[in-house]
């Protein structure tokens, strides 16, 4: 070891380019472990959560892959599978106003069972979860506290519990407050029992409950699964209407709550792992050909005794130290791109990710990088320690040609490696690229410039029944549109480019369909105006207006892809259709489409229609309003109108519909973005990997150039010889990596919007952008080699 630092003070150039080159490959892979460790290793982690599972709703036929469920059939489910499961709880989110004591404040929650924190392990902080009996209809109200909550609004009081605060309009007692790592579900940051309202008692199909469930001491998920479809089945017969063709399907707790982010985590950690590998062969090289200076040194220590597992050893320890050095520049290189990537990433977004928050180089990543440092060590050292070690050493003395060409063979074969991974990175940068362009380039079929958006949720306990819902929309849809500088308002159930979707089956009168396959699309309730605000085209027929009350004859809009969909070739003008009643829906306008999203997927025509918020009344709505100029000036007015009318009613995050867009498209941009940086990277690397393996074959060749040139060849026959070298090496690794890339390009399919994973102007394009860089790569050490002069060849003979 003492002799390696040595080599590194009396060599410093050469120890800071492979420092900085494996640097590069090892910052980049502690990045993005760092970001495993916290959004996937460490995020939605409970005491025993091998037994912890999600119960959804299946239905394969209806197109229905995972579906909330009903208050009825959780009942069934806890009263029914008691013999496989432990605890079960349901539980859905709610966004609650807390107005007593403070400023009104909107603060995201989540109505729970009360077995919720016990099937989690969860031990509050201070005070208890809840009772049996306090998930009873009429039972005291009380209320659990996140430790966010509680710091951030209570300035951490130890008294807080038993103390009464106001939600929604009623008085709740604090009864717990629980721990900072307790994030269920995530972005929650208080808790009340789940007490079912009256026609959530009652509706099997209202869907809106998630459940989760502990399963017994030695019953696996196949068994429980197996006993809930029993249930299932029993509940189909017994209420056909609501429970035909629905199945359960059980899945983990972190696959629900962080869906496909692990297969994405794996694609990027291929790609920065292939960033590594070229960085490897890259040093690799590097030590080939110092091995190749150090030949005499080698042969002395052979001749004085060494082994050849001494001198291997010798070879291993450097590279291990020459790792080392690279590792601690990774680890700087780790710190600064993952603060950057957080910073990079939404605030809106960034909350929805549990973990996301808390991403930074911990100990856990300290400890990957130092093994990672140590593994890359071991890699790129092997094979210089190994060929080093079985060196001749009459070979070595008498500086064979043989043995020079061996080196020559191998360092090509590292290059053309590096030319394939880099060629792979490239297409799926390239994919990933063209996708997003094409995304950004969608229409997304309304105006979001100039354009605010904010949620409202009514109190029950202040607006308790439908009227007293409506009046206050109708009455602040008015108020807004007066203020100076507004050009419009409305307002709407989801708006578009939700991450969520509210789905409602549709029955036609003229179009029966097999019970069970009844169509299902997705479902908005807005307000007058809101169609004029976005800027949503009307393309034929009518806009919703102020007589569609109640009173008045159930009419919906339609979009241009839903009419399309199931009225082909026909007026959809008149059409009726039943959804969620016994009065149908009469078709009084067709509007244009509009990009939505779903499960990450993008797609710019999905079924729609909208109703009349007087007609199906909501207390919870996304309003939106349209400036006439900057929307940003007009907050503070649209503030006070709401507070006029309700002074207790807070206002929740008031955005641009442009953030929303920015959300929305955030995920995709980032992923292509750090795709791009990856293939960057590689290309740079592979670039110095061919313009040393070109500069070493021109060094080991010098003396054959001054002889050539001796013997009448031209400067230019000779920079052709070397540049065809270099382009049977680039064509080589651009054939290997073009049959990688094919093979694993179909794993990136899913994350790309109207683009082929066998794009052929990509693969071309990347083609040639790999043969010009070997090209320009390969051109000095050319040059170089038309320079020998030949005096000095015929010398050196």
């Amino acid at each position: 070891m003492r002799f390696g630092l040595r080599l590194l003070r009396k060599h410093p150039t050469f120890a800071v380019v492979i420092a900085l080159t494996l640097g590069l490959g090892i910052g980049l892979n502690t990045a993005i472990f760092s970001i495993a460790d916290a959004i996937y290793l460490r995020a939605m982690r409970f005491p025993g959560d091998e037994s912890l599972v999600m119960v959804w709703e299946t239905s394969p036929e209806r197109g229905i892959d995972r579906s909330e469920t009903s208050f009825p059939t959780l009942k069934e489910w806890q009263s029914q599978a008691g013999q496989v499961l432990a605890q079960v709880a349901g539980f859905t989110r709610e966004t609650l106003s807390l107005t007593k004591d403070a400023a009104p404040e909107q603060v995201p929650g989540s109505r729970v069972g009360a077995q919720l924190f016990s099937a989690l392990g969860a031990r509050p902080l201070l005070g208890r979860g809840f009772e049996e009996a306090e998930a009873q209809v009429g039972a005291e109200p009380v209320v659990v506290l996140s430790h966010a909550l509680w710091r951030r609004r209570f300035g951490e009081d130890p008294s807080i519990v038993g103390r009464s605060i106001t939600l929604d309009g009623q008085p709740r007692t604090v009864v717990g407050v629980m721990a900072a790592d307790f994030q269920f579900p995530p972005s929650a940051e208080l808790w009340v029992p789940l007490v079912p309202t009256a026609r959530e008692a009652e509706a099997r199909g209202l869907r809106k409950f998630q459940v989760l469930a502990r399963l017994r001491s030695g019953v696996t998920p196949e068994q429980a699964k197996s006993a809930l479809q029993a249930v299932s089945a029993r509940m189909e017969q017994e209420f056909p209407d609501e429970m035909a063709q629905y199945t359960v399907r059980l899945t983990g707790v972190r696959e629900a709550f962080l869906g496909p982010i692990g297969p994405v985590l794996m694609a990027l950690g291929g790609a920065v792992g292939f960033v590594l590998l070229i960085a490897c062969a890259n040093v690799a090289n590097l030590l080939l050909a110092r091995a190749a200076g150090r030949g005499r040194e080698i042969a002395v220590r052979a001749a004085l005794g060494a082994g050849r597992r001494r001198i291997a050893m010798q070879m291993l320890v450097e590279s291990v130290l020459l790792a080392l050095v690279g590792g601690m520049a990774g680890v700087c290189f780790a710190v600064w791109g993952t603060d950057l990537l957080t910073a990079l990433m939404p605030d809106g977004l960034a909350q929805r990710i549990p973990g996301w928050t808390t991403i930074g180089v911990n100990v856990r990543v300290l400890l990957f990088s130092l093994g990672l440092s140590l593994m890359t060590g071991l890699i790129f050292g092997l094979m210089p320690a190994l060929r080093v070690s079985r060196t001749e050493l009459a070979e070595v003395l008498k500086d064979s040609q043989r043995t020079t060409g061996r080196r020559g063979r191998m360092s090509s074969a590292l290059v053309v490696g590096e030319l394939s991974l880099a060629l792979v990175l490239l297409v799926g940068a390239g994919l990933m690229l063209q996708s997003f362009q094409r995304l950004q380039r969608a229409p997304t079929g309304f105006d979001a410039s100039n354009v605010l958006a904010f949620p409202l949720t009514l109190p029950e306990a202040t607006y308790p029944d439908d009227a007293a819902r409506t009046r206050f929309y109708t009455e602040l849809m008015e108020s807004l549109s007066q203020l100076p500088g507004l050009e419009a308002a409305g307002a709407a159930s989801l708006l578009p480019l939700s991450r969520s979707n509210q789905t409602s089956m549709l029955i036609f009168p003229d179009q029966p369909a097999e019970p069970g396959r009844e169509p299902h699309v997705n479902h908005r309730v807005i307000t007058p105006g809101y169609l004029r605000t976005m800027s949503i085209p009307l393309l034929r027929g009518r806009d919703l207006g102020a007589l569609d009350g109640s009173e008045a004859p159930r009419v919906a809009l339609v979009n241009e892809e839903m009419a399309r969909r199931f009225w082909p070739g026909e007026e959809a003008l008149g059409k009726r259709f039943f959804s969620g009643g016994e009065v149908p829906w009469e078709v009084v306008g067709v509007v244009g489409n509009t990009l939505s999203q779903g499960r990450g997927q993008f797609q710019e025509a999905v079924a729609e229609f909208y109703v009349p918020q007087a007609q199906e009344p909501r207390g919870a709505m996304q309003v939106v309003v349209r400036a006439r100029g900057p929307s940003a000036a007009v907050t503070a007015a649209v503030r006070e109108a709401v507070a006029r009318q309700a002074p207790d009613l807070p206002v929740g995050r008031v955005f641009q519909m442009e953030q929303l867009v920015d959300e929305a498209l955030g995920p995709r941009r980032m992923l292509a973005g750090l795709v791009l940086v990856f293939a960057a990277a590689a290309l740079t690397l592979a670039a110095v990997g061919v313009f040393g393996v070109m500069s070493y074959m021109v060094e080991q060749r010098t003396r054959e150039m001054g002889v050539r040139l001796a013997l009448g060849a031209t400067p230019k026959s000779i920079l052709m010889l070397v540049l065809r070298h270099a382009l049977r090496l680039a064509l080589l690794g651009i054939t290997i990596g073009t049959l990688v890339a094919l093979g694993l390009a179909r794993l990136l399919a899913a994350a790309l919007y109207n683009v082929s994973p066998a794009d052929p102007i990509t693969f071309t394009l990347v083609a040639l952008l790999l043969m010009v860089v070997t090209m320009v790569a390969s051109y000095l050490p050319a040059w170089r080699a038309t320079r020998v002069p030949p005096a000095f060849a015929l010398q050196a003979e």
